[in-house]
């Protein structure tokens, strides 16, 4: 690659990676500014699949992109169960990069009919300490190896997402805790 063309490619990524936390810090619909980051972190780093995982109201939620309707048929009720690699993420808030997912000490297979995927890249979402969810894409384009741009472009995208994630909690918190007090409001005045 000639060296204008990778500044070229270098800039474009940067300007993915600014688009995408802006919308984090724009947004209020959980779902679709991770669809929106899903989407722009494939762009980023050539990935034939994403998934954002997190959790809302104490349950692991999925969002998986680049799968066909066909795909993702197949694999209805079989979400992932955050264990082998995903449980390094979960459990251990590691950031897993890495060439052949089958030949990694702690890969958990894939349930059957599932699309063949090799290479990964992965990360925990974490605010402070807490884990919110993770980050993971497979298939870099050509076969390629995940790169450690790749990577430091995902950890960037995965700390915005924890901020996103946090401040979505909190404002639907102040949107509960506001109908309490209009109704306390309410019921002192003597309207109902």
């Amino acid at each position: 690659m000639k060296h204008t063309e990778l500044e070229r490619q270098l800039a474009r990524q940067q300007d993915q990676l600014a688009q995408a936390v802006i919308s984090l810090s724009q947004g209020v619909a959980l779902k679709s500014i991770l669809h929106h980051v899903g989407q722009l972190s494939m762009e980023m780093t050539g990935a034939r699949y994403a998934m954002l995982s997190y959790i809302e109201n104490g349950e692991k939620l999925f969002i998986p992109l680049g799968m066909t309707d066909d795909e993702l048929a197949r694999l209805d009720g079989k979400e992932p169960k955050g264990i082998g690699l995903l449980g390094l993420m979960w459990d251990q808030h590691e950031v897993v990069r890495i060439n052949d997912i089958a030949a990694h000490p702690n890969a958990a297979g894939f349930p059957p009919d599932h699309a063949d995927m090799t290479t990964f890249l992965g990360a925990p979402i974490l605010f402070g300490d807490e884990i919110q969810g993770v980050i993971y894409l497979t298939e870099k384009a050509g076969g390629h190896a995940f790169t450690s741009f790749d990577e430091t472009n995902v950890r960037t995208l995965a700390s915005a997402c924890a901020v996103a994630i946090s401040n979505v909690a909190h404002l639907e918190k102040l949107k509960a805790r506001n109908v309490e007090l209009e109704k306390l409001l309410a019921e002192r005045i003597g309207v109902s």
